[in-house]
């Protein structure tokens, strides 16, 4: 599926979320994918002109539709601010490199005692 963002063959709130959380590394609100929601995303959605302006299913993520339902209304915003970004600066970001597990440096350690008997 081609919008099966998170591979759970579903295309549903879920794959915005990790669309917007994990590859963009942002939050919801921020309409111009600067990393920050705050009042320059605002400035830029009202600039669109496309707030509850009764024209059906014609909003996008850059002109305010950040709720997925091709509409910017009040909506779009109750999302955006429950998604806790407003302000809050740039996404720390959550890809960590995992650490190598006991098992593996066991093994290495293992490896290299037998390498030093030769």
């Amino acid at each position: 599926m081609k919008f099966d963002v998170n591979g759970d063959e579903t295309v549903d709130l879920q794959d915005r979320s990790y669309w917007v959380h994990e590859l963009k590394n942002t939050w919801f609100g921020d309409s111009n994918l600067d990393g920050v929601f705050d009042s320059s995303d605002f400035v830029a959605v009202f600039k669109a002109g496309e707030y509850e302006d009764g024209i059906a299913m014609n909003s996008t993520w850059s002109t305010g539709d950040w709720n997925g339902d091709r509409e910017f209304d009040s909506g779009d915003f109750v999302f955006a601010f429950k998604d806790g970004g407003y302000e809050q600066g740039a996404r720390p970001a959550t890809h960590a490199v995992p650490e190598p597990s006991s098992a593996v440096l066991i093994l290495l350690a293992i490896a290299g005692v037998f390498r030093l008997r030769k």
